[in-house]
């Protein structure tokens, strides 16, 4: 079994360490947060502060889940970013055999390859690729559910600067009872934001949906259930994901812009997302004509 860090022993990193833990792996986690270190170690767990980090030998990884906080609409990396170059001028510096970076933190795309790994370079003195890997490793935990996530994921997506740092990660994994995907870093670090963006808009559409149901008066949760059993795009996971350029037929071009106009006249409702959907579709049209899209 293998020697893993975690650094950042918040929920993702909990949930990490406890699951890799469970299968067999020796996790040492890593805060700058001294009540979580103690926390963890009252709890039986090994822990280390990260001015001692670098004392730490014969490790196979480094997981990094490190807050990325949205500050004025911005992503803010400061912390991150001071993480990788403290680990790169300690730990990863001083390890004498190929190890790994995870980052576990979500990132936009071209993130680790343009700035965190630069940085891991810079300090440590060492080249990615050859001294170290370095893989993305999103993660889908739930807040209500995460340590259970972990240990049952539905799937692991391992986003590899080379092929030998995603075998190294693939085999921490070990045997899975879900699919393991490897992909380039970029990605990985694009599909978690996708992930996420997707859910943030299914929820914002029934949320719209779900005025205009309660402006009628009628059983939302009814009609809301039998939209997941007829809509193609609830049961088909293919559904709307492939290129094949903007909705059209019969009844989606006319259904979108009838009922918004229905919504203003009669019930007095914007719908700004139904009306941007509408507005990207004319968008994508516009780039086809014209042979840029």
């Amino acid at each position: 079994m293998a020697k893993l860090i975690i650094i950042g022993s918040g929920i993702v990193g909990r949930a990490t360490g406890g699951g890799f833990i469970a299968g067999g792996h020796e996790v040492v986690f890593c805060d700058i947060n001294l009540e979580v270190l103690a926390k963890l170690q009252n709890q039986g767990h090994k822990v280390c502060s990260p001015n001692l980090l670098e004392q730490e030998t014969n490790v196979k990884a480094f997981f990094l889940a490190i807050s990325t906080p949205t500050v004025d609409n911005k992503i803010k990396l400061d912390f991150l970013e001071s993480a990788v170059a403290s680990l790169g001028e300690g730990a990863l510096k001083k390890c004498n055999d190929y190890c790994i970076v995870v980052i576990r933190s979500t990132v936009p795309p071209n993130t680790i390859e343009s700035t965190l790994i630069p940085l891991l370079e810079k300090y440590s003195g060492k080249k990615a690729g050859k001294d170290f890997g370095v893989c993305m490793n999103p993660e889908y935990l739930r807040e209500n559910s995460n340590e259970e996530d972990f240990k049952n994921p539905w799937i692991i997506v391992i986003g590899e600067l080379d092929i030998k740092s995603g075998k190294v990660l693939d085999e921490i994994y070990g045997p899975r009872d879900c699919p393991i995907i490897h992909t380039s870093i970029k990605e990985a670090e694009a599909q978690k934001y996708i992930h996420n963006l997707f859910n943030a808009c299914k929820i914002s559409f029934f949320n719209e949906m779900r005025m205009v149901c309660e402006a009628i008066k009628v059983d939302t949760d009814k009609v809301f259930e039998l939209v997941a059993q007829s809509a193609e795009g609830s049961w088909n996971q293919k559904y709307g994901i492939r290129n094949f350029g903007p909705y059209g037929g019969s009844c989606l071009p006319k259904d979108t812009t009838a009922f918004l106009a229905w919504a203003k006249d009669k019930l007095g409702k914007s719908l700004p997302l139904l009306k941007a959907v509408i507005r990207v579709n004319e968008i994508i049209k516009e780039k086809r004509s014209n042979g840029s899209g």
